[in-house]
């Protein structure tokens, strides 16, 4: 639950972030930026523990 809980705070930040940088009234590509950077983080996250995990 707390990896979920970091991972929306997150997506929140990249947004909000990327709204101010890419200019207040356009919400399609501060939208696009953060889902690119949420399955960017999740994708390394599966990376990582792609090799950890044993059944042992």
């Amino acid at each position: 639950m707390g990896n979920i809980r970091n991972n929306i705070l997150t997506f929140i930040g990249n947004f909000v972030m990327a709204y101010f940088i890419f200019g207040e009234g356009a919400i399609e590509r501060p939208l696009m930026f953060a889902m690119w950077m949420f399955m960017l983080m999740m994708g390394m996250d599966w990376y990582k523990s792609r090799g950890n995990h044993t059944l042992n």
